[in-house]
Order: structure tokens, then C-alpha cells, then sequence
């Protein structure tokens, strides 16, 4: 069973509700936003892959109302290594372009 640990602002992960599945050590994939208070959450990448297009959503509304000129997003994880920078008008379909692949892919 694959995991991906999202270390996101709170308001991103609250937005998309995902269940807590409780799970630990496990080989993870790590989707972090650098430089901001976040908040954990564990889930199963099979969990998190219908709320895609909703945590990309609530990404985006996050950075709307955050200051900075940009942040980023890593995504590391078993052959994974990203960094995409977020501005603050950051554009859903770019977002889905660059995670989508990543849970389509059989781990």
C-alpha cells in the first residue's frame, strides 16, 4: 500500500477533508509546502486520488490569500524528486499536470 504524506497549510488540508488513515511506516511520497506552518496528514495515495483535483483547488486558494511572491512545493518520494514553485496566482491545471502523474503511477 503506497502513502503519501502531505505537510500542507492547515487551511489547505481542512479545505479537501481527507480521513486520517493512521498509517506509518510505510514507504511514503511527501507532497510539503517550504517555508510555512503546515500540518500533517497521512493517507493512502488511492484516498487522496479522487480529492486531486480539490487539493490542487484548495491549493490555489491558499496562495490567493497568502503574501509572500512564491513558495514551493516538493514532492519527493521513491524516484520523485520536485519542486514547484507556487505563485501566488497559481494555476490549477498546471498543478494537476505535474501531481496527476504521480498517482496514476502504480507504486
Amino acid at each position: 500500500m503506497s502513502v503519501v504524506k502531505l505537510e500542507l497549510p492547515p487551511d489547505v488540508l481542512h479545505e479537501i477533508d481527507l480521513p486520517y488513515e493512521g498509517i506509518r511506516g510505510l514507504d511514503a511520497l511527501t507532497l510539503a509546502v517550504e517555508g510555512v506552518a503546515v500540518m500533517a496528514n497521512l493517507a493512502t495515495l488511492a484516498a487522496v486520488q479522487p480529492q486531486l483535483g480539490a487539493l490542487v483547488v484548495a491549493i490555489r486558494n491558499w496562495r490567493l490569500r497568502d503574501d509572500r511572491q512564491t513558495v514551493v512545493l516538493t514532492v519527493k518520494g521513491r524516484g520523485v524528486d520536485m519542486r514547484i514553485d507556487l505563485p501566488r496566482n497559481v494555476d490549477t491545471a498546471m498543478l494537476l499536470k505535474h501531481l496527476q502523474p504521480i498517482f496514476e503511477e502504480k507504486r
